[in-house]
């Protein structure tokens, strides 16, 4: 489901019946979700999505990147990535729908922090019987819709994404995932992904998360590999990129929704951390884009 929001994207919804506070998931066939058209639009999530493609090809763009769309291969979308695929037929597969809550509920292991998960993933072939098997599970329990099925599914879901750790070509921080410091880090990703401005600096974020600038860094570098605020300049870089490839706003727009104090300030930034100005950069993405549609 779309709806009208302040984001100049649509923005899909889960439209279960669990109520709008609710933890929210959902499970079926690719087709179930709504038809190929609405899927071709650029459009972001207020949930993660699983893409499990059991049969099809076409082309998956994530935030700007075009990855392949191929059988026996997962692809995540998580909340707030900008993303759309084509397809010159239906997809055979499975969409999974959660929300942070949902993975996080009662009864479940320790929460995963999906932020370190690639856009596309690929299984080898040991592994895809257990992947199918985990989804197969999912969507029983799902169905079976008792009192059980809640905690059994977040479990099987869970038990997908670590599973997901082992495939090829996945690459997460070494350092200690659990205890204060691993919960700590993971609310500064989740400030970053819901606040990411110019206006947002190492220190203002640690007086929202009621630490010093120090110690936020030293947390952060142990568990991600990167400073605060280069996780900060790549979200805004991001959410930059994502309004020029797929909206009509103009850099001064772009540059006023993001905070900045004008457009030449926000084109040197963008200059800097892109490699290319604005312009350019949505020029190629644009052109990017119509070569995926034309495919």
């Amino acid at each position: 489901m779309t709806k009208a929001s302040r984001s100049t994207f649509p923005v899909h919804v889960i439209e279960g019946g669990r109520g709008r506070d609710a933890p929210q998931f959902e499970i079926g066939p690719v087709l179930s979700h709504g038809p190929r058209e609405a899927a071709a639009i650029p459009h972001r999530h207020e949930f993660l999505e699983i893409l499990y493609v059991r049969e099809g090809r076409g082309t998956h763009i994530i935030d700007g990147t075009a990855y392949p769309i191929e059988a026996g291969r997962l692809y995540l979308v998580r909340r707030g990535q900008v993303h759309a695929w084509v397809t010159p037929e239906p997809l055979d597969g499975i969409v999974v729908l959660f929300d942070e809550p949902f993975l996080a509920g009662p009864g479940a292991p320790d929460p995963v922090n999906l932020g370190h998960y690639p856009n596309m993933l690929c299984p080898d072939a040991g592994r895809l019987p257990r992947v199918e098997g985990l989804l197969a599970a999912m969507a029983a329990e799902y169905a079976e819709g008792d009192d059980q099925a809640d905690p059994i599914v977040r479990h099987l879901l869970s038990a997908l994404l670590l599973l997901c750790r082992r495939f090829d070509g996945f690459n997460a921080p070494e350092g200690p995932r659990t205890g204060l410091s691993a919960e700590l880090s993971v609310e500064f990703s989740k400030l970053v992904a819901e606040k990411a401005s110019a206006t947002l600096t190492v220190r203002s974020a640690a007086v929202r998360l009621g630490v010093t600038s120090g110690y936020l860094r030293e947390v952060v570098v142990t568990q991600t590999g990167r400073t605060p605020g280069q996780i900060i300049r790549s979200a805004v870089l991001t959410e930059a990129q994502r309004l020029l490839a797929n909206t009509g706003m103009t850099c001064a727009q772009v540059a006023d929704r993001l905070g900045f104090e004008d457009a030449s300030y926000f084109s040197r930034f963008f200059r800097r951390e892109a490699g290319a100005p604005p312009s350019a950069y949505r020029r190629q993405a644009r052109e990017k884009y119509q070569a995926c549609l034309g495919a």
